[in-house]
């Protein structure tokens, strides 16, 4: 029975999973499916332990100072299958940051600020990051230093929530803007 060893995962970097002949350690501890440990045994009882019972040693763990390798007494398509489906559910359950975005306006009002901060508060509290940005046009350029005022207002209404890389908001080529990351 001479197969190649298969990849757990092929979008991940290749970890093998060894089968039967390929399991070259000289112990092997054997576990199965019922996960009990039914011992160690050398290499050639253990394949005709697996040969017997008509399933499949698959090498879970290796240790190189004992030579001793630690296998599971399975179906071997059937062990893939489940733990593709455990690796599956992972992915799924990692949750991965996101930056979301606000924008206000030079002129924005208060009530209409505090929706917006309420909005980026939510956003904090999920785990994304915000950044907050104002975008100043034609005229309003001139009053550049209220703009940065504005977004570090922001800041100091988000801190209890959030932190940032920067003290000072970043200056863009269209106006200011700030990233916060979640705490």
């Amino acid at each position: 029975m001479l197969q190649k060893p298969m990849i757990a995962n092929p979008n991940q970097k290749a970890r093998m999973v060894y089968v039967n002949d390929q399991i070259k350690a000289s112990s092997i501890m054997i576990i199965d499916d019922d996960k009990q440990n039914l011992g160690t045994f050398p290499r050639r009882r253990a394949l005709e332990m697996a040969e017997e019972a008509g399933l499949d040693l698959v090498q879970i763990a290796y240790d190189p100072e004992k030579m001793l390798s630690t296998v599971r007494l399975t179906d071997h398509g059937k062990y893939m299958y489940n733990k593709g489906k455990e690796d599956k559910e992972k992915r799924k359950q990692q949750k991965s940051k996101e930056l979301k975005e606000i924008k206000i306006s030079y002129g924005i009002w208060d009530n209409d600020l505090a929706l917006k901060v309420k909005k980026a508060e939510e956003f904090l509290r999920s785990g994304d990051n915000v950044k907050v940005s104002i975008r100043l046009r034609g005229r309003e350029k001139i009053y550049a230093s209220k703009a940065a005022e504005k977004i570090l207002a922001v800041k100091e209404m988000l801190a209890p929530v959030s932190k940032s890389q920067y003290d000072t908001p970043k200056k863009e080529a269209q106006g200011y803007s700030i990233v916060l990351f979640s705490k």
